[in-house]
């Protein structure tokens, strides 16, 4: 029980001793109590020479030459690390000892060895001081721990308590002295602070807690005290002992008392959910929860705070505490961390003005605040790559973290946003932070609607937040550029089809589309429109005609009233999709219908058909040259090609390296016709009917990412031309799945006479 509490009371940050070899790295500012109050006291940002342990290291005793600290492993996992060089030794090397405690205002070390025996050891000198049996001092005998060369031992007594002893080396051998003055009933004494004239056990009685100062000259206690609680931690300076207690309601207190006759100081610092951790430096009291980087909620109390003992004045000294030991000469010793100078070790003594200073003198090398240690965004991300999807990572010191993701096109303006919580994605590692990009963007700036991502130069902005308040939030950034291949009806340069619209009024709209399975129920979404422009009555045909002139996005070609044909190229901006429109030539209204798009005769370019009155397939294979973006005519059918009320170039959809056709005859029956890939046709083959029901069918591409061209379909009935889509199987005889309803947004209904 004893050995227990002692191991629970150095977790927890009981006090230790010891003062550096080293002089501060740098010197102290002053500032006044009053001014400083919100102020991080913090000396010295570069990297101390003397290493600190890293990870979970916890700090178990400070020497002048030295300090303790136990690793991952526990109090078994020991290092002594020494403050003139930096070099460490491990205590128990050589013995069979189990754990390794630090003794009170020396250099030594309490091993509790394997056979039951209690050895004291300087870690100055490497030797030992003393090898005691706890047992030759009375029943049930156990280490309660040490104050410089002198060795506490509990024994239990005829009253139900324990008797403290006091070891030391006399002639050569252990010489024992009972403290006197500690109630008979004492369970489970042990030592939690000391100076080389003094020391503080903390014990239960049968109704209180309490602890007691003791004597070390003639082992006599000198001062009693009542806490309301078992302390979390206990300080003893020249002048006063400090300790942290809970009330019946839950809140947490430091109490100050005079050694001597005087009033205690008293005061409230609200709820911990830790122990409470307490240091004295002069006329100040030092307070802070023990508490690891990885705490998930914030609170105030991890940082270490000094309080005026007369004026109440505050001043911050570290954002992060972990445990606190005390120097043989009375100064202060913290492991935690500043946002400026990371995780280690930090002196904490009076500035020029007496108000308390921390100066690291060793350092883990761990930031305090979270920080950035790299990220694993390549400079090219290919969004038409694993169906537009891409997983962004970045690595974090640390992912207690809510960290806020922009993704910003800076050519067009539009950004993805993403709230992550890496702790709650079960991702697993420590470090790494990623988001799945659905290779969307906010539509307009709209939150909860979603376009595809175009193509371009984009940067990346992180604002990761640390779940427990502990040092600043981190911002950084960078850049890199998103790669698409053009698409067929992608006129905006997003990777993903669009469909154009003329209304009634001769104005045209362009419906922006995307493959929206991460963020509706629905799996394909239709934006609200944005008006190209009007005056496009002027046209009775309008066909969406693939990459004709060469940029990588989808062009236009329109046909007047008089026959002449215009190209519109795409310029790859919703807001002004084309350029000003060229002439083609004239004499294009001997054709019925006219559809293109898809690459017919495999040479990578996009190529256009026609039938004319006669019934006659006409090809006009693509040149790439937007000033002449057609070759002359080739006749590829002879003749029934009047059968069909609508043509429609859809691009590969049924496996073969080549652009397809489908046409739709005045009964409802839509045919396919396989394309070659050089110009010709197979024989058709009917797909199914019904076909009628729709007013228009649009060879839109690959909507699904799928490598597939797929069809779009919109209602025959008037004030309801809902869109369907069917996504195509890559089979020729079902090229089709089954139609899947297309999400459709508007902003006023209309009515539209033409879809491209």
């Amino acid at each position: 029980m004893a050995i227990a509490a002692v191991l629970a009371t150095v977790s927890a940050g009981g006090q230790a001793v010891a003062a550096p070899a080293t002089a501060p790295l740098s010197t102290p500012s002053s500032a006044s109590a009053a001014t400083a109050a919100s102020a991080t006291a913090v000396q010295d940002v570069r990297q101390a020479a003397v290493p600190y342990p890293a990870g979970r290291s916890q700090l178990a005793g400070v020497g002048s030459t030295g300090f303790l600290t136990w690793g991952e492993g526990g109090a078994a996992d020991v290092l002594w690390t020494s403050f003139a060089d930096g070099s460490t030794t491990d205590p128990m090397e050589g013995r069979s000892a189990w754990v390794a405690l630090g003794a009170e205002a020396s250099d030594a070390v309490v091993l509790l060895l394997s056979d039951g025996r209690v050895e004291l050891r300087d870690m100055r000198t490497k030797k030992s001081v003393t090898v005691v049996d706890p047992d030759d001092f009375g029943p049930s005998g156990q280490s309660a721990g040490a104050v410089g060369t002198t060795l506490f031992v509990s024994t239990a007594n005829d009253a139900g308590g324990e008797d403290v002893h006091l070891v030391d080396m006399v002639d050569g051998a252990p010489a024992a002295r009972t403290v006197t003055g500690l109630p008979r009933d004492a369970d489970n004494p042990h030592v939690v602070a000391g100076t080389p004239d003094r020391a503080v056990l903390t014990y239960k009685t049968a109704g209180t807690w309490q602890w007691a100062l003791v004597d070390l000259a003639d082992g006599a206690v000198v001062r009693r005290h009542t806490t309301a609680s078992a302390p979390a931690s206990v300080t003893l300076s020249e002048t006063h002992v400090a300790w942290a207690e809970t009330d019946a309601q839950g809140g947490s207190h430091v109490v100050v008392a005079p050694r001597g006759t005087g009033t205690d100081r008293r005061f409230a610092i609200g709820q911990a959910s830790g122990d409470v951790l307490v240091g004295l430096v002069g006329d100040w009291v030092t307070y802070g929860v023990s508490s690891e980087l990885t705490a998930q909620d914030p609170n105030p109390l991890y940082a270490l705070t000094a309080r005026h003992l007369t004026t109440g004045a505050t001043r911050k000294l570290l954002d992060h505490t972990r445990q606190t030991a005390t120097a043989p000469d009375g100064t202060l010793y913290v492991s935690g961390g500043t946002a400026a100078g990371g995780e280690g070790l930090y002196r904490i003594a009076p500035g020029a003005d007496g108000t308390p200073v921390a100066t690291r003198v060793a350092s883990s090398g761990e930031a305090t605040k979270v920080t950035l240690l790299g990220d694993d965004i390549p400079d090219v991300v290919d969004l038409d790559r694993n169906k537009g999807r891409f997983r962004l990572e970045w690595r974090l010191s640390r992912v207690n973290v809510a960290m806020d993701i922009t993704l910003r096109n800076t050519r067009t303006g539009e950004v993805k946003r993403a709230d992550v919580y890496p702790l709650s994605t079960g991702y697993g590692d420590p470090h790494r932070v990623h988001l799945d990009w659905f290779g969307d963007v906010e539509w307009n700036s709209t939150r909860g609607m979603y376009s595809a991502a175009g193509a371009g130069p984009y940067t990346w902005r992180i604002e990761a937040r640390p779940l427990n308040g502990i040092g600043p939030e981190l911002v950084s950034s960078g850049t890199f550029t998103v790669a698409r291949d053009p698409g067929l009806h992608d006129y905006d340069g997003d990777g993903s089809p669009d469909v154009l619209a003329r209304d009634t009024g001769g104005r045209l709209w362009l419906n922006d589309t995307f493959d929206s399975r991460e963020q509706h129920t629905y799996s394909y979404f239709q934006n609200p429109e944005q008006l190209v422009g009007g005056g496009w009555n002027a046209y009775d045909r309008i066909e969406g005609a693939g990459n004709l002139g060469g940029a990588p996005v989808s062009d236009l070609v329109a046909r007047d009233r008089s026959g002449v044909l215009w190209l519109y190229l795409g310029k790859g901006d919703a807001e002004s999709p084309f350029t000003s429109r060229s002439r083609i030539g004239g004499g294009w209204n001997v054709y019925r219908q006219i559809t293109g798009g898809s690459d017919l005769n495999g040479d990578g370019r996009a190529d256009l058909v026609a039938t004319d009155t006669s019934g006659a397939l006409w090809l006009y294979k693509g040149t790439g040259n937007w000033r002449a973006p057609f070759a002359k005519r080739v006749k590829i059918g002879t003749g029934g090609w009047g059968a069909y009320d609508q043509i429609t170039a859809t691009g590969d959809i049924a496996g073969a390296p080549a652009g397809d056709l489908v046409a739709r005859d005045r009964s409802g029956v839509l045919w396919l016709y396989l394309g070659y890939g050089d110009g010709r046709f197979a024989p058709r083959t009917r797909i199914g009917g019904g076909w009628n029901a729709y007013e228009h069918l649009v060879g839109i591409g690959d909507a699904d990412h799928d490598g597939r061209a797929d069809l779009y379909a919109t209602d025959v009935r008037p004030q309801n031309q809902d869109p369907y889509l069917y996504k195509s199987t890559g089979a020729w005889r079902t090229p089709f799945a089954g139609r899947a309803e297309v999400a459709w947004t508007f902003m006023e209904r209309r009515d539209y006479n033409l879809f491209a």
